[in-house]
C-alpha cells in the first residue's frame, strides 16, 4: 500500500501568501489606530490614560501580527521543502529551500486579487458620499494620515491653558491701547458678553417655567447673530485673535521648556522643545493666512434657521421640524470645513509626520 505524506504545494505557498497580506493589512489597521489616538484633540489624565492604554494594546497586537507573518513564511518554506523532496533526481532545484542563492519564489497571484479586509478610509468607490468643500477638494482630507506607518513617542505639545489664558490677557492689555485694533477688540469682547446674556436669559426662562416665552429670545437674539460673521469666535477677526493668542503663549510656554531643559542638563530636550516651538509658530501662521469666514457665515445661517424653528413651533410644528433638519444641515457643513482646515494646519501632525519619517539625534526613539 502507497501512503502520501506531504502537502498541495501550490495551495500551501497560496495560503502562504494570504497570511503574509492579511499581516500588511492588520498591521497598517491598528498603524491607524494608534494615529488616530495620537492626534485626537483631548487633554487631561483619562486622555494619557486612554493613549497609553491603546499603545501598549497596539504594540501587542504588532507583536502578534509579526508571528502570524513568520507562521505565514514557514507555510511558504514548508512548501519549498516539499517541492525539493518531490523532484525528481537531477532535475532543477526550484526556488525556495532548494533554490541555490536562497531566493524564495514569487508568490503565483497578485496581491491585490486577495479578499481585503474592510477599508476604514470611506465608501467604496462606486458610493462617492458626501463631498467635503466641493468637487475641488478631496472627499476626506485626512486622508494622508491614514497612510502614515506608526508614530513615535514624545513630549506633550499641546499649549498649556493656563499660559493660553493669561497670553490673552497680555494681548488684551497690549492691543487695547491700538486706536482700530482696541475698537475691534472691544467690539468682540461686547458681542460675547451679549451672548452670554441672551443665554442665561433663556435658561432663566426655561427653569422658571416660562419656557414658551424663549422664542421672544431667538428673535432678540437676530442682530447678534448678524453680527457673528464679524465679530464672533470663528469670524476672520476671531480666527486672528486666537492666533496671536496662542503665538504669545507658544513663546512664553517654549521659552520656558528650554529654560527647564536646560536647568536638568538636557540639551537634546532643549532642541525638542524648540522645535516643538518651531512647529507651533508655523501652525498659528497657517492659520492667519487660511482664516476664512465659511465657518461663521454657516454658523450664521444656521442661527437664523433656528430662530425661525422656533418662530414657527407654536403655529405649525411640522415646519419648525423641517426647519431645524436644515439647520442642523447648515451647520455640518460648517463644522465639516472647520475640521477639514483644522485637519490641514495642524502643526502636531506635521511634526509628528518629520519625527516618524525623518528622525533626527535629538529624537528619544533616534
Amino acid at each position: 500500500m502507497n501512503t502520501f505524506w506531504g502537502c498541495e504545494t501550490e495551495r500551501l505557498t497560496e495560503l502562504s501568501t494570504v497570511f503574509d497580506a492579511r499581516a500588511i493589512r492588520l498591521r497598517t489597521l491598528i498603524q491607524q489606530v494608534a494615529l488616530c489616538t495620537r492626534i485626537t484633540d483631548w487633554c487631561g489624565p483619562d486622555a494619557e490614560e486612554h493613549r497609553r492604554r491603546t499603545m501598549e494594546l497596539v504594540e501587542f497586537i504588532i507583536d502578534l501580527i509579526e508571528r502570524l507573518r513568520e507562521l505565514g513564511e514557514r507555510l511558504g518554506d514548508e512548501a519549498a521543502e516539499q517541492d525539493l523532496c518531490s523532484q525528481a533526481e537531477g532535475s532543477p532545484a526550484r526556488s525556495g529551500v532548494g533554490d541555490p542563492l536562497g531566493v524564495r519564489a514569487a508568490p503565483p497571484w497578485d496581491l491585490d486579487d486577495v479578499d481585503p479586509l474592510p477599508h476604514l478610509s470611506g465608501p467604496p468607490a462606486d458610493d462617492p458620499g458626501p463631498v467635503i468643500g466641493g468637487p475641488v477638494m478631496a472627499e476626506d482630507p485626512q486622508e494622508l494620515l491614514r497612510r502614515l506607518r506608526s508614530l513615535p513617542d514624545g513630549e506633550d505639545f499641546a499649549l498649556d491653558p493656563e499660559i493660553l489664558a493669561e497670553a490673552e490677557r497680555q494681548r488684551e492689555l497690549l492691543l487695547g491701547e491700538v486706536p482700530v485694533v482696541g475698537i475691534a477688540q472691544t467690539l468682540m469682547s461686547g458681542h460675547e458678553a451679549v451672548g452670554d446674556l441672551y443665554d442665561r436669559a433663556e435658561a432663566a426662562l426655561v427653569d422658571n417655567g416660562y419656557g414658551a416665552f424663549t422664542p421672544l429670545v431667538s428673535l432678540a437674539r437676530v442682530p447678534h447673530h448678524l453680527s457673528e460673521a464679524l465679530l464672533g469666535e470663528k469670524s476672520v477677526l476671531g480666527q486672528v485673535t486666537s492666533a496671536v493668542d496662542r503665538g504669545l503663549a507658544n513663546v512664553a510656554q517654549t521659552g520656558g521648556e528650554v529654560l527647564s531643559e536646560i536647568g536638568e542638563g538636557d540639551a537634546g530636550g532643549a532642541v525638542r522643545a524648540v522645535e516643538r516651538g518651531g512647529f507651533r509658530n508655523a501652525g498659528m501662521s497657517a492659520d492667519i493666512l487660511t482664516a476664512t469666514a465659511g465657518p461663521a457665515i454657516a454658523d450664521t445661517a444656521s442661527d437664523l434657521i433656528g430662530t425661525g424653528a422656533d418662530l414657527a413651533e407654536p403655529l405649525s410644528p411640522g415646519t419648525a421640524e423641517t426647519l431645524r433638519e436644515a439647520e442642523e444641515s447648515v451647520r455640518e457643513v460648517g463644522e465639516g470645513w472647520e475640521q477639514g482646515q483644522e485637519a490641514l494646519t495642524d502643526p502636531e501632525f506635521y511634526y509628528d509626520l518629520r519625527r516618524t519619517f525623518a528622525p533626527m539625534p535629538w529624537d528619544p526613539q533616534a
